[in-house]
């Protein structure tokens, strides 16, 4: 699989900065075209829920002061794609074909809508998605667009932190557990792996006995052989986890061997299960410093 659609989804400034440079970034090694999606929101899929009271004048007043902030987020968030492909060197195209030679294009996209069904979407007609892993501040709605985009676009995602490497993927870590998500993963991260400079494969086992660290190891060492038959040279290594989550455990190794990129899959178990109890899914979302790239 190559990477020559890659789709990022924006919402706000602050986040999306890190995400789009990322995105150009991939998009200049594989001579990728990058689709920077806005999805504006429609005030009038809210008027079912605005008060009985209410008169016409204060609805079409509220209406219009969203229409207007939303018009003016949205060009603040052209004005940085904008600056990020100039930044970047990266010609804007409307498709990949339009740009002469072999060389990285970006083109801006807009539509007014639900936007976690619109980035689902849109994601089907890309090779990789990027979102930018959201904070506090923005509450659910973030966590449907990335939610979206993992189950429904049938597409890898790559969730980008606040503060990212400067490059992505020369270090790459693989999260190893032998799931299907897991095996997805690693297939569509199959173009970084090749151009990575080094990659280790971790494979987290609880300390109850050497019997299941040789198990994990084996595990691990099975993905080492694979990659290495896609002419990948890598190193499994296993993670004793005794009292701390796995999740914690990963993300130690993942910051000591200085990782730029963490490959491992979604939502091995229910969302509903890590929603209630927690789970890695969840760790890498809120904690990983370094983009994750899940499939599922």
């Amino acid at each position: 699989m190559a990477i020559k659609v890659i789709m990022v989804a924006v919402s706000t400034v602050s986040g999306s900065e890190q995400a789009i440079r990322t995105a150009l970034g991939l998009a200049a090694r594989f001579n990728s075209h990058v689709e920077v999606l806005h999805v504006r929101s429609d005030p009038r899929a809210a008027m079912p829920y605005m008060g009985e009271g209410m008169s016409g004048a204060a609805i079409q007043e509220i209406m219009e002061v969203s229409e207007r902030d939303e018009a003016a987020h949205s060009v603040e968030l052209r004005a940085l794609f904008d600056s990020l492909c100039g930044e970047q060197k990266i010609t804007l195209s409307e498709s990949p074909g339009e740009s002469p030679g072999k060389a990285a294009t970006a083109a801006w996209r807009e539509e007014v809508g639900q936007d976690d069904d619109i980035v689902a979407a849109r994601g089907r007609l890309a090779d990789l998605v990027v979102v930018a892993r959201p904070d506090e501040s923005e509450g659910p709605a973030a966590h449907l667009i990335i939610e979206a985009a993992l189950f429904e676009s049938g597409r890898p995602v790559l969730v980008v932190p606040p503060s990212s490497p400067p490059q992505t993927g020369a270090r790459v870590a693989v999260a190893w557990n032998g799931s299907v998500e897991a095996s997805r993963a690693v297939s569509a991260a199959m173009p970084v792996l090749r151009e990575a400079e080094e990659v280790s494969v971790l494979r987290a086992w609880k300390r109850d006995g050497d019997d299941d660290r040789n198990a994990a190891l084996a595990e691990a060492n099975d993905l080492v052989r694979y990659l290495a038959w896609n002419g990948i040279a890598a190193e499994g290594r296993c993670l004793g986890a005794a009292e701390e989550p796995e999740g914690s455990v990963l993300l130690a190794e993942v910051t000591a061997w200085k990782a730029d990129l963490l490959v491992m899959g979604g939502y091995t178990h229910s969302r509903f299960r890590e929603m209630l109890f927690g789970g890695i899914t969840r760790d890498m979302l809120s904690d990983a410093e370094v983009p994750v790239l899940m499939a599922h």
